[in-house]
């Protein structure tokens, strides 16, 4: 979670200055972020639980925060695209505030 909290926080600081020649790059950062979030929000599925003899799916105690944060991250993607600052950057800081 680690990274892409730091990675959504570049892309924030990117959004809130005024260069307009790295949108792309600023995207796939984000289409980075939005993945890695989305799977480490995922429950891992590998057989029992360490100390337990529970089988099943073990969840990640932060996927309901990296769930809501990747919602926002999503609508920042699409701001991002349509190259509406203010949006995306409406949307990357909501994100940074659920994370």
């Amino acid at each position: 979670m680690a990274d892409a909290k730091n990675s959504l926080k570049s892309i924030v600081e990117w959004l809130d200055g005024t260069d307009e020649a790295g949108w792309e790059r600023q995207i796939e950062l984000g289409e980075q972020c939005r993945s890695e979030m989305e799977r480490t929000a995922r429950p891992k599925y590998s057989g029992a639980r360490k100390g337990s003899h529970q089988f099943g799916p073990e969840r990640n105690p932060d996927a309901g925060k990296l769930n809501r944060a990747a919602s926002h991250v999503r609508a920042m993607l699409s701001a991002m695209r349509n190259r509406n600052r203010a949006a995306a950057l409406e949307h990357g800081r909501a994100a940074m505030a659920v994370m």
